[in-house]
């Protein structure tokens, strides 16, 4: 019988490439932008990045949105973000 710890270990990284990704588009934002956001108010959901933020900051980044998406496709960690529009 296998141990549920080595069952559970190909599990480990999913979460870690979620957090990642949610620091990737922290990051960016900070840079694009100039705004601070808590990776706990981003949520990815089939290709879309929801935002838990006030209605002025999601404006902003709105207007910045074709930037903000061309930044993060390039880099090369986020391949998996081929699918965001």
């Amino acid at each position: 019988m296998i141990p549920l710890t080595e069952l559970l270990s190909r599990f480990k990284n999913i979460t870690n490439t979620e957090k990642s990704k949610k620091e990737i588009i922290c990051r960016e934002i900070k840079n694009t932008i100039g705004i601070d956001i808590d990776v706990e108010k981003i949520k990815i959901s089939r290709n879309t990045i929801l935002l838990k933020v006030e209605p002025i900051i999601k404006t902003e980044i709105l207007l910045k949105k074709q930037e903000l998406i061309k930044r993060i496709k390039s880099i090369r960690e986020t391949s998996y973000f081929s699918e965001v529009t």
